[in-house]
């Protein structure tokens, strides 16, 4: 009898442990499944664009259909009776929304690969008409409000563009990947182009910016998004605005920082969970979540959890590598580079082989409390430049903290021609 006793006492807790393990892994099921779901809400808030956000209707003709000439001899008629110079600027930046719209719902029906990369082909020369149309205003921003006004509409809008196509990428095959990049390049240098011929106040250009960044609704890690986008345009922007976007890109990395430090353990699960899912450049990615960690030196828990967050962007960068034409690489190890900057390796045909590690010279030499001092702030944006020491620095305000003069752009032991050499840049 005591022996029944005791096997059904042992039997019981065997159930009981049996029940509260599968408790925990039910409960672990949902944690996981909700914090994907957070994460999936955050991204649609930031990488989703409408046709209302671009002020336009949803288009009722699309490309295939036999009737969308009816719609080209309408834009036609309009155009050529505007003859205003800023209202045609504007007619002509509303048919590139229009027509970036109808790509998107091409993509949507999935329809064939040949009739969107034509599409794609049209929406550059309606971004190079915008670029004409802006060449004929003598007016600047500064000197004519409808001027202004178009430029304050132009931005939001663009900034816009540039989300859509990057998703859009997410969405196609990869030959028309690759015609979405080149309708991306060219609306980002169209882009520069009409806002440095319009506007000639470099602290505008960077107001006007981060103002429509911060308008858009967003998640609350938007800034990751803002930042690809800031550096992206930074690339192909006139140099008279380059410092402009810099700065911008400073305003939105404290921004993230500051987030960041505010948010708990599990939040940052979802920030992490973000990052690995959002659609977009994930080199650019590694970039930011580089320039957060040295941000955070001073806040070993934060830089640790940032550091997982990197090991998440490279599994990514090498899971998204194309296959056949370049060869197989693994990601570094958990705590490479602890120190320093991972950089991507390529050989000559531009394929990823591995990464190497780039201590900055900063962080050996100069001590933090000397990089804050008033008037001399750095931010560990990544555009490094070579000292006269043969030294890297992130960028030139660290070199210029440390005393040291410029050679050129980019990291030292790199082919000095291939940079731009930087001229007055230690008399600054």
């Amino acid at each position: 009898m005591n022996s029944i006793i005791k096997l059904s006492f042992i039997l019981g807790v065997i159930a009981l442990g049996f029940a509260m393990g599968s408790s925990a892994l039910a409960q672990e099921i949902e944690i996981g499944e909700e914090t994907e779901i957070q994460a999936t809400t955050e991204i649609e808030l930031d990488e989703i664009v409408e046709a209302e956000d671009l002020e336009i209707k949803e288009p009722r003709l699309l490309p295939d259909n036999p009737f969308y000439f009816l719609k080209k001899l309408g834009r036609g008629i309009r155009s050529f009776f505007t003859f205003n110079p800023v209202k045609k600027a504007e007619l002509k930046s509303r048919f590139a929304n229009e027509k970036l719209i109808e790509i998107k719902a091409l993509v949507a029906e999935k329809k064939d690969s040949k009739l969107i990369k034509k599409r794609l082909d049209d929406y550059k020369k309606e971004m190079d008409r915008v670029k004409d149309a802006a060449e004929k205003i003598k007016e600047t921003a500064a000197e004519n409000p409808r001027v202004d006004a178009f430029l304050n509409k132009f931005t939001k809008h663009q900034l816009l563009h540039h989300t859509l196509l990057l998703k859009l990428e997410t969405q196609v095959p990869e030959d028309v990947i690759i015609k979405i990049k080149e309708a991306r390049e060219r609306h980002l240098t169209r882009f520069g182009e009409v806002m440095t011929k319009l506007e000639d106040r470099e602290e505008k250009i960077q107001e006007r910016i981060e103002e429509k960044l911060e308008e858009r609704v967003g998640s609350r890690f938007k800034h990751f998004k803002n930042l690809e986008l800031l550096k992206s345009l930074e690339e192909k922007i006139p140099e008279a605005a380059k410092d402009a976007i810099r700065k911008a890109q400073e305003n939105s990395l404290k921004r993230l920082q500051g987030n960041l430090e505010k948010m708990s353990p599990e939040d940052h699960e979802k920030f992490r969970d973000y990052v690995d899912r959002i659609s977009g450049d994930k080199e650019r990615h590694l970039e930011i979540i580089e320039n957060l960690k040295f941000e955070l030196q001073e806040r070993p828990v934060l830089k640790r959890r940032i550091e997982v967050t990197r090991e998440k962007v490279l599994e990514g960068i090498r899971e998204g590598a194309p296959s056949g034409e370049c060869p197989g690489f693994e990601r570094p190890a958990p705590g490479f580079c602890s120190n320093g900057r991972i950089l991507i390796t390529r050989d000559e045909k531009k394929c990823v082989v591995g990464f190497q590690c780039i201590v900055p010279e900063e962080t050996i030499s100069v001590p933090p409390s000397l990089i804050r001092e008033k008037d001399q702030v750095c931010i560990h944006l990544w555009n490094p430049v070579c000292g006269k020491n043969g030294k890297t620095y992130s960028n030139a305000c660290f070199a210029r903290v440390a005393g040291i003069a410029i050679t050129h752009r980019g990291i030292c032991g790199e082919d000095a021609l291939k940079n731009r050499v930087l001229q007055n840049e230690d008399r600054e």
